[in-house]
């Protein structure tokens, strides 16, 4: 049957006849059972029981357990004998053993039931023993049953003569406190709970066996149905505290594990800068990264710079390393930021300086140039105003034997080439060497013809100021790419330079400075 038609068949049975407390008590033992009053939000049956139709927790546990003696295999069905006994008969009926009851008839009367209750022998304990009684004045003072073999606080068995209640088994000896599990009420809660038929108290034979007496220990700590709605406090509490530690035991666990994964590496973290695609311009903050990427995850795969990156609440794991916080990764992101910017500027100021460079050499190529074809023209007037103030040579052979005859005194150096003057004296050409500064320093023309075709700087030659130089600058664009980060090929590329430079240096100032 639903839920809904069990609440609707106990309140038409409670308003229809009193014979009818049979079925109400059916029905509430199926809520019981199945922890149907849950729907409603109640915590146990008896709750359930008052809140829905004021019945009192005495009054449902009493309709219950007619319904569960005195029906069919405990089902709706009474049994046959016991139709048409009303409710006070039956409930008189409850207190007496299974060999008086099969005396009772429909004649019988409440009286005469009663009568029988009191007829029955002094009450003994479940071992059919009387009550422990001390002589006067003994210092033993501990009730129990059959003198002194056993005891009521560590008793566990229902009894008719128990005289003090069962100690809970985890008290101190100092401070003991009662089982919860032993009042009448509990064990009428538990059985009409899901697991009744598997409860120690219920059924000792399932509770371990203590050493001496062997006698049964029933504990719902030793029960291994930990969502029973009867379990009391003592197991709960232990539950909860074995369940914190447990967690406690996970996550210190998880902390060892984490501890042992290898910390992000600055590549890494440009990984998932450039996959987020960051900017040198943005203002990170842990709150914005958080916001962005707490309940975010992906990446490229095996294979790819970032493989792989999850985010939660507390931070980030990027290629499967150890996870940052994100404080930390907001740090890291701006370090790499700054370099950034470095770098950029770096590449900026290198470009400007060889740009720089590259216009100086143009100038000096241009100068060079323009003071080549200048000292080219004047080699060239020189030479035109030479030949024009020359006398005409002679036409035919025999004309120039015969100028040679006549003049044969006069110096040779009238057949020399053209004089050139030296650049001390600011004049075009050098030295030939026949003749000194001081002495006037005039060449010849054989000199001013090797000077001509000098004039053009040769490309392949270089002295150890060009190196000294050129090492000069590459120092300096090493060490600045350094402070800044560059490429790891930038580097490689300049150290180079700067190492080759440094032992041409080494060898030139070995020669005398020479040059190569």
């Amino acid at each position: 049957m639903e839920y809904q038609d069990l609440k609707s068949g106990i309140r038409n049975h409670l308003n229809d006849a009193a014979e009818d407390f049979f079925m109400v008590g059916y029905f509430l033992r199926q809520i019981s059972e199945n922890a149907l009053f849950t729907e409603d939000g109640y915590k146990n049956i008896w709750e359930f029981a008052k809140g829905e139709y004021g019945l009192s927790t005495s009054s449902a546990s009493r309709f219950m357990a007619i319904n569960a003696r005195f029906s069919i295999d405990g089902g709706e069905h009474m049994a046959e004998k016991y139709i048409g006994m009303g409710v006070s008969k039956l409930q008189e009926m409850l207190g007496l053993p299974d060999e008086e009851l099969e005396k009772v008839t429909q004649e019988t009367t409440v009286r005469e039931i009663r009568a029988m209750k009191k007829k029955q022998e002094e009450p003994k304990s479940f071992f059919g023993l009387p009550k422990t009684v001390r002589p006067e004045g003994s210092l033993l003072t501990t009730p129990g049953c059959g003198d002194g073999k056993y005891d009521c606080f560590s008793c566990a068995r229902p009894c008719g003569i128990r005289q003090e209640e069962r100690y809970c088994r985890d008290a101190p000896l100092g401070n003991p406190f009662f089982c919860t599990q032993m009042s009448e009420e509990k064990r009428l809660d538990i059985e009409a709970g899901l697991f009744s038929e598997k409860c120690q108290h219920l059924h000792p034979e399932l509770a371990p066996i203590r050493e001496g007496d062997k006698e049964p220990t029933p504990c719902c700590l030793t029960c291994e149905h930990k969502t029973c709605y009867s379990r009391c406090d003592v197991a709960k509490k232990k539950d909860e505290d074995e369940k914190k530690k447990a967690q406690e035991e996970l996550q210190k666990q998880q902390r060892e594990a984490e501890a042992k994964r290898p910390e992000p590496s600055d590549r890494d973290i440009k990984a998932f800068y450039d996959w987020a695609g960051i900017k040198t311009t943005d203002n990170i903050t842990a709150e914005d990264l958080k916001k962005r990427y707490k309940n975010a995850g992906g990446g490229g795969g095996r294979g790819a710079a970032l493989q792989d990156y999850t985010g939660s609440a507390r931070g980030i794991r990027i290629n499967h390393k150890k996870e940052l916080t994100w404080v930390q990764i907001a740090k890291r992101i701006k370090e790499i930021q700054e370099a950034e910017k470095k770098k950029a500027d770096f590449v900026e100021r290198s470009n400007g300086a060889q740009k720089n460079v590259r216009d100086l050499i143009k100038q000096q190529e241009e100068k060079r140039r323009i003071e080549a074809e200048e000292k080219k023209a004047a080699r060239a007037a020189a030479k035109l105003q030479a030949e024009a103030e020359e006398p005409g040579k002679p036409e035919i052979i025999d004309g120039d034997f015969r100028e040679v005859e006549e003049n044969e005194e006069q110096p040779i150096t009238a057949q020399e080439p053209e004089l050139v003057l030296c650049d001390t004296c600011e004049h075009e050409g050098e030295c030939a060497g026949k003749k000194t500064h001081e002495n006037g320093c005039m060449g010849y023309e054989e000199k001013a013809q090797e000077l001509e075709a000098e004039a053009e700087p040769n490309p392949e030659e270089y002295s150890r100021f060009d190196v000294a130089d050129i090492l000069k600058r590459e120092s300096a664009y090493l060490k600045d790419g350094g402070e800044a980060g560059a490429p790891a090929k930038f580097i490689r590329n300049h150290k180079i330079l700067v190492d080759a430079l440094t032992l041409l240096l080494e060898k030139m100032d070995a020669e005398g400075g020479a040059e190569d």
